[in-house]
């Protein structure tokens, strides 16, 4: 019997590298892989029909599966979490000492439905005392794609009101940076792409000048290592082949555990101690803070859940369990 084509589009992740290189698939289906580092075209196709599975992001499937406009579903595995604090940048000259201080500020962030920014936004109003009706908020961009969702508005209800950059740029990054760099933000929250022009930039500073020590310390308080993708699967594709999410499921929790074996077992050319960095991440964990799965993770769902409600990304009240296919809401590692 032929295989059934399934095409996968993924970020390349040391927790993804068995299935895009071919070494762990699901019998029965033949992976059609797309690797590459754009994440927004990732979901942007995905969107468009144009993968059948793919990492999508959290912010997006919640904005539209609360709308009911959802044609995927989510699977509880999450390739890709990662602490924000040290991703908030700051001019230097404009005195901002804390995080504290920035309430009432002009704080910008490349979009509003963006999970590294529901996340940022979020923890500095919850975590900070950052005033939500009293501050700023600006955008460059309200979605990953231009034509998402044309016509629809997001309102925030914690009385947030969102404004948009004027700064002028190419794209969504350059003028979220620009807007920070001609001083029309005070502040910025951004992803790991305009790290390096940020750092390069001297007039520019983190707002947290140790951001390791801060999110070590935010974990042992929260047990949170946010989430920003989710895989997902194409509801027409769960419909043909219903046994598919569990399979996924599986063959991602396979795909991760080879990836920590093999961080532990195999010598490193890159890093001179490796097991030192292992041990200290062991020692704040305590646990795998990359579990897959609902229940491990529902602590991790139910604050960015309140986050994105509060902020308009959800239009409706929406549970954990809705965002997941039913075959995989019990489902462990």
């Amino acid at each position: 019997m032929a295989s059934t084509p399934i095409r996968l589009a993924s970020r390349t992740y040391d927790g993804t590298l068995p299935i895009l290189r071919g070494q762990m698939q699901v019998p029965g289906f033949d992976f059609q892989i797309t690797e590459t580092s754009d994440v927004p075209g990732i979901f942007a196709g995905m969107f468009k029909g144009q993968y059948d599975v793919a990492e999508m992001s959290l912010g997006e499937l919640i904005y539209y599966t609360s709308r009911g406009k959802a044609d995927f579903v989510g699977i509880p595995v999450f390739p890709s979490r990662m602490f924000r604090h040290g991703f908030i940048f700051c001019r230097k000259s404009f005195g901002i000492d804390n995080p504290a201080s920035l309430s009432g500020k002009k704080i910008g962030f490349l979009r509003w439905v963006q999970t590294a920014a529901i996340w940022m936004r979020g923890m500095l109003i919850d975590e900070y005392a950052i005033s939500a009706q009293d501050t700023q908020w600006y955008i460059a961009a309200m979605h990953h794609w231009d034509d998402a969702d044309p016509g629809s508005t997001v309102e925030p209800r914690d009385g947030s009101v969102i404004h948009w950059m004027q700064s002028e740029g190419q794209n969504t990054s350059e003028r979220a940076c620009r807007a920070l760099f001609d001083g029309e933000v005070d502040a910025l929250g951004v992803t790991e792409s305009q790290l390096p022009l940020l750092l390069a930039n001297d007039s520019i500073k983190r707002l947290f000048a140790n951001p390791r020590e801060v999110e070590a310390s935010y974990f042992r308080n929260t047990k949170i290592l946010p989430i920003m993708h989710v895989l997902a699967l194409q509801k027409n594709l769960v419909d043909q082949h219903p046994e598919l999410p569990e399979k996924l499921f599986r063959l991602y929790s396979d795909a991760k555990r080879w990836a920590q074996h093999w961080r532990r077992a195999i010598p490193s050319l890159v890093e001179a101690w490796p097991n030192y960095y292992l041990s200290a991440e062991r020692e704040i964990f305590q646990t795998d803070p990359w579990a897959y799965g609902l229940e491990a993770n529902r602590h991790v769902l139910d604050k960015f859940l309140s986050y994105c409600r509060a902020q308009g990304i959800s239009a409706n009240p929406i549970a954990p369990e809705e965002l997941f296919h039913a075959s995989t809401l019990n489902v462990v590692e």
